[in-house]
């Protein structure tokens, strides 16, 4: 197991906070498989604590129920031909009809991030008509959901046709330079920072102080309106009553974070989806190696962990269970899952927002307890 980096952020907006930090300190120090770790919390009037050990604008005329055939004049309008039907809601749900058991480029070459390949120097908008003509649309819109990079790239295309303009000036003007996030960018395949064509869900590169800036925007509604991140937040379970997961075992497997609403986790992990979880108001996206931001609204702070962990597993052990390459994936992140829900009650105690009765704590289920005892 390879744990090089952790950090703890942390930051809250309109609650009185305690300065006794001292239970989150030494939760932090218990990890001691965790070399180098980070740890700040603040609110809206500067940074509190610091432990240290070793997209929407108006000039974007886009609305969550735009057609991509709205945008696009190739792209297909016919009824009967489901990708008509095809809306920025569907693609930033996961739900556009695309399913694929793979997390990255399903096969797409325009979405290949190998050295090998020059997909990010490939305009964008040819890089929409290739998933147009060769994705893998396997559904209507709005009845499975399924997680993979395809969607994304869909929605990063429509804004910048939108727009007019290349999508990493977008990408700058109305969200890095507008938080000041300075140490961040998506990568392209042979390090360019402004590649027309950017791999959108796998290729930026940023730094926890910079994700905090996100997190603090979106939850003081600085990045987008209320209005907007409200419906971002929705589940999308209530914005389409008849979706489904996508059967393969990958997003069988990430069902374990919650409900999907837009880009991120209506979080209820490891239970089954309720009441409780929806009224909890915890949107997560926990993803690759361990690294775990969320958003708590009904208590008013973020959080983020970032651990870099490289997960790999006995060859004996991915026979028994069967356990396929996007299954190793996720796992990073599942596998931090205890030290995330370790953390809520001394974190909210010392943010002044935590209440008497402790945070139920759901364990890791059986054959995940297995998968991550037996991690490298």
């Amino acid at each position: 197991m390879s744990l090089k980096h952790f950090l703890l952020c942390l930051g809250a907006s309109g609650v009185a906070a305690s300065s006794d930090w001292a239970a989150v300190d030494a939760l932090i120090e218990r990890y001691k498989f965790l070399p180098n770790v980070s740890f700040t919390a603040g609110d809206t009037t500067g940074r509190l604590h610091t432990f240290r050990r070793a997209v929407a604008d108006p000039a974007v005329p886009l609305t969550f129920d735009t057609r991509i055939s709205d945008v696009f004049d190739w792209w297909s309008s016919d009824p009967k031909d489901n990708r008509s039907l095809v809306t920025l809601r569907h693609l930033l749900t996961f739900t556009s009809g695309l399913v694929s058991a793979d997390f990255g480029s399903c096969g797409i070459k325009c979405m290949d991030t190998t050295s090998a390949s020059h997909a990010s120097e490939l305009p964008i908008e040819a890089c929409a008509v290739e998933i147009y003509e060769y994705g893998p649309w396997a559904v209507k819109p709005g009845t499975v959901w399924s997680y993979h990079s395809l969607h994304l790239q869909l929605a990063g295309a429509m804004a910048a046709k939108a727009a007019g303009m290349p999508l990493p000036d977008l990408l700058h003007k109305y969200l890095l330079d507008k938080l000041g996030m300075t140490s961040s960018h998506w990568i392209g395949n042979h390090g360019g920072v402004r590649d027309p064509n950017p791999h959108l869900a796998a290729a930026l590169v940023s730094t926890g102080e910079d994700y905090d800036k996100m997190l603090q925007a979106v939850l003081t509604y600085k990045v987008a309106s209320k209005e907007l991140l409200d419906q971002a937040e929705t589940d999308a379970y209530r914005t389409y009553p008849n979706l489904t997961t996508a059967r393969d075992p990958k997003d069988v497997g990430l069902e374990f974070y919650g409900h999907y609403s837009m880009c991120l986790y209506y979080e209820c992990v490891g239970q089954p989806w309720g009441p409780k979880c929806e009224k909890a108001g915890v949107h997560a996206d926990p993803g690759y190696f361990g690294y775990w931001p969320l958003i708590n609204r009904q208590k008013g702070y973020y959080m983020q962990l970032v651990v870099e962990r490289h997960v790999s597993l006995p060859p004996d052990i991915i026979k028994k269970y069967n356990v396929t390459t996007a299954m190793i994936g996720a796992l990073s992140a599942q596998c931090v899952s205890p030290l995330r829900f370790n953390l809520t009650d001394p974190v909210e105690k010392a943010l002044g927002v935590g209440s008497s009765t402790p945070t139920p704590y759901h364990p890791l289920p059986p054959e995940l307890q297995v998968l991550c005892a037996a991690a490298l």
